[in-house]
């Protein structure tokens, strides 16, 4: 190591954070988000993590009351150059079932239930979005409705919002801070009919272009 660095971890290591403040940089780099120990290492670093969050075209959104950080990619709007992380786009099914989970966090908390114990389960998920004005309420094809929220469990999986809960059973998630990080409350009730519109836009669609094509072929005969 350099003598000459006292921040140096490697032969020819030229870095001005100590490694702890690299550790929660690194962190937020390569995941979703953060929290708990990693959390307060990264606070304890705030100005050196940020900077090199900064360097890479991230920038640090920090959520105190639910102790959870996440590097989110500045905008191109913002910056001509592409950051390290690019910006997730939500589906509508995916933000219909992000708002579900805020909506159900809420109701944890106003019932003071532990972040840990913030579980939900398929049958809940599926109850909730096909049963009155719910996203998929609409829809009559069962199978292909348990589909779009297995597909939907597994996005909302991949992009930290949820973890498999095997503690409490097959077919169990527990809701993570990340959800009520966020997303507000009012947003998770735009988000809701948001999504209920478009899908209805999209089933429209669909009856008009099933209308054509049996238009069409009518025409043809």
């Amino acid at each position: 190591m350099d003598s000459t660095n006292p921040f140096a971890m490697f032969e020819g290591d030229i870095g001005d954070m100590p490694a702890d403040a690299r550790m929660a940089a690194i962190a937020l780099k390569r995941g979703r988000y953060i929290t708990g120990a990693m959390y307060d290492i990264a606070a304890d670093n705030r100005e050196a993590v940020e900077r090199s969050l900064n360097n890479d075209l991230l920038r640090l959104t920090d959520n105190p009351r639910y102790r959870v950080m996440v590097a989110t990619p500045v905008g191109e709007d913002e910056v001509p150059i592409r950051s390290l992380k690019t910006r997730v786009g939500l589906r509508p099914q995916d933000a219909a079932l992000l708002a579900l989970l805020r909506i159900r966090v809420l109701e944890y908390e106003n019932t003071r239930v532990a972040p840990g114990d913030w579980v939900i389960g398929v049958d809940e998920v599926r109850a909730q979005l096909t049963g009155g004005a719910g996203f998929l309420a609409a829809s009559n094809d069962e199978e292909g409705v348990q589909r779009q929220i297995d597909a939907m469990l597994r996005s909302a999986t991949t992009n930290g919002y949820l973890e498999e809960d095997e503690e409490d059973g097959e077919g169990m998630y527990r809701i993570t801070p990340l959800v009520p990080a966020v997303l507000d409350q009012t947003l998770a009730g735009q988000w809701l009919d948001e999504a209920g519109l478009l899908l209805a836009q999209d089933t429209d669609q669909d009856a008009a272009d099933q209308d054509a094509t049996a238009g069409e072929e009518e025409s043809d005969r």
